[in-house]
């Protein structure tokens, strides 16, 4: 009980870090657009989206492998990181390139001088983050993990955000020229910070000889946090990634060798190769251990796979925005989206509290699986309803306060948060797929929904700018969805009553949509100042609240009974 006690708290001071730096980092967004503007504030996210894309490249999931490896013999440890940190290196360099040549490439096609503003630069800075976040930075941070030192991974990253949102205010309010450059350098000078402050802390570890100890649940929230870059997409990235570094996690248990199914383990051995003299090449601090490269690029790559997947589907709106239509607009999309992408990392938190319970049913009751997939998803969905309705009221004052045209652009926060009752939903359904050894059908649905996506987009942003990349998001989630739902009910040989499950929720959601209409047409039209707006948004949302939760109450959706007996459900 001490362990588990100690690994909960650890992990909790991580998603708690986490949580107030993503929200240092909203503030900040705001800061950046009502100073800085649209088109400015849409390079700033079009440069890091693109970063977010191509650092699947260094990442590959090696980190995942390194984390069960470490963690069941700490001996490992300098050897995997003075390896992985090499490997990355390599592969950051690739991705540099890759990098570098979509930059290069994009603009020459949108007609502008390839070398000439503040774009091309800004994502050459931004570019030379892959040759130190993922090799060094990341890293760190895994050792860490593998010896259940969680506090502090979570403490350099309370710093980090700190430090960033501090200087980045400053050089914002100063009026710098270039302001873009300047804060990527802060973003790498904060990158440098944690791998001085990682490293310090990494060779005392290596002279106490801390002992590993292991909790699958508690290192794959780890494992996820600490590698979803900013900002991250609409689709719930977070959730699943943690269930793939779940799942891999406990491979260390599957017997080598053995291919039942899809859950099998058709790859390298779970026992890493020893080292041999022969196979290992040193260039200064650097170390190629051949054997050790092979093995980790054998056993991550499946996870790279889903990883790349999942963070292009998620971000691919915003490049494919930037080249049709310009950066004024990805501003305008970022600024009004920022709300629903705040609220995706509630899904990771949603979504492993999910899997251990449903991991222990389905080991000694799998017959249940399918009840409990239909009354969590049901009761996600209630939950998440409110947050769809009151949240884009509550954002309307905010989208005021950043001046510009960004109020505008308010219907994609309907949008955006209306594909939140998609997203939570589907994020509660990844675990049940890792339960039932089903991990590559999640893979499969992803990479189709990729062309898709992707096809949607460029039609629904030619069409109407970023409104059509709101649409894509919404229609692609509640696409995706309808694929997991459709194969999770074949898998599990249960079928939802559609009637049963839909009536009651879309009631609700269709009351509150109605009573925000007509409250915000009799209230806050013409309120277009930020005190005004801010007032009659705080008296809509309370409004909503009340009527929702009285409406919860006639209805009975959430009573007693019904949790008591999701409660037996889940009871083993």
């Amino acid at each position: 009980m001490e362990r588990v006690g100690r690994l909960s708290k650890n992990t909790a001071a991580l998603v708690g870090a986490r949580i107030v730096t993503s929200g240092l980092t909203f503030i900040l967004a705001i800061i950046i657009n009502r100073n800085l503007g649209p088109e400015i504030a849409g390079i700033y996210t079009y440069a890091f989206t693109l970063y977010t894309i191509f650092q699947v490249i260094p990442d590959f999931g090696l980190g995942n492998i390194s984390i069960r490896d470490v963690s069941q013999e700490t001996s490992r440890l300098q050897r995997y990181f003075t390896n992985i940190v090499s490997l990355r290196l390599l592969l950051g360099l690739l991705a540099f390139g890759l990098l570098m040549l979509t930059n290069f490439v994009s603009l020459a096609l949108q007609g502008s001088g390839a070398l000439a503003g503040d774009k091309f630069w800004v994502v050459f800075t931004v570019a030379f983050c892959l040759l130190i976040e993922q090799p060094f930075s990341n890293s760190l941070c895994e050792n860490f993990i593998a010896l259940e030192r969680l506090g502090v991974v979570a403490f350099v990253y309370l710093i980090m955000g700190i430090m960033k949102v501090a200087m980045s205010i400053y050089v914002v309010l100063a009026g710098f020229e270039n302001v873009l450059v300047y804060l990527v350098l802060i973003y790498i000078i904060t990158i440098l910070y944690s791998i001085f402050h990682l490293y310090l802390a990494y060779r005392r570890v290596l002279r106490r000889g801390e002992p590993a100890a292991v909790d699958i649940s508690g290192m794959a929230v780890a494992e996820a946090v600490t590698h979803v870059p900013v900002p991250s997409g609409e689709a719930a990235m977070e959730a699943l990634l943690a269930d793939y570094s779940y799942a891999g996690l406990a491979e260390e248990t599957t017997t080598a060798g053995s291919d039942d199914g899809e859950g099998g383990h058709s790859g390298p051995l779970i026992t890493p190769p020893p080292g041999e003299a022969g196979l290992i090449t040193r260039f200064g601090p650097f170390t190629m251990d051949s054997g050790l490269w092979r093995y980790l690029l054998g056993s991550a790559w499946p996870l790279a796979v889903v990883a790349a997947g999942v963070t292009i589907y998620a971000g691919m709106d915003i490049p494919i925005l930037s080249w049709i239509k310009g950066d004024t607009q990805v501003g305008l999309y970022s600024a009004a989206g920022m709300f629903a992408k705040a609220l995706v990392f509630l899904t990771l938190a949603l979504n492993m509290a999910v899997l251990p319970a449903v991991s222990k049913v389905g080991g000694k009751y799998p017959q249940r699986l399918g009840e409990i997939w239909e009354r969590l998803i049901h009761y996600g969905w209630l939950l998440v309803i409110p947050l769809t309705v009151i949240v884009p009221v509550l954002a309307r004052p905010v989208l005021v306060l950043q001046k510009f045209d960004f109020i505008e652009a308010w219907n994609v926060t309907w949008l955006t948060m209306a594909a939140m009752n998609f997203t939570f939903m589907t994020a509660i359904s990844f675990p049940f797929f890792i339960v039932i050894n089903k991990q590559k059908t999640i893979t499969a649905v992803v990479l189709l929904g990729l062309p898709v996506k992707a096809v949607l987009a460029v039609a629904a942003i030619s069409l109407w700018g970023y409104t059509g990349a709101a649409v894509s998001v919404l229609i692609s989630e509640a696409a995706v969805f309808g694929l997991l739902y459709w194969r999770l009910s074949r898998e599990l040989d249960y079928r939802i009553r559609p009637v049963r499950f839909t009536a009651v929720p879309l009631f609700i959601l269709g009351t509150l949509y109605a009573t925000a209409l007509v409250l915000h047409n009799a209230l806050a039209v013409g309120k277009d100042t930020f005190m005004s707006s801010l007032q009659y948004a705080f008296i809509i949302a309370a409004a909503l609240t009340i009527l929702y939760v009285a409406l919860a109450l006639a209805t009975k959706v959430l009573s007693r009974k019904g949790l008591q007996e999701l409660n037996e459900l889940l009871t083993v």
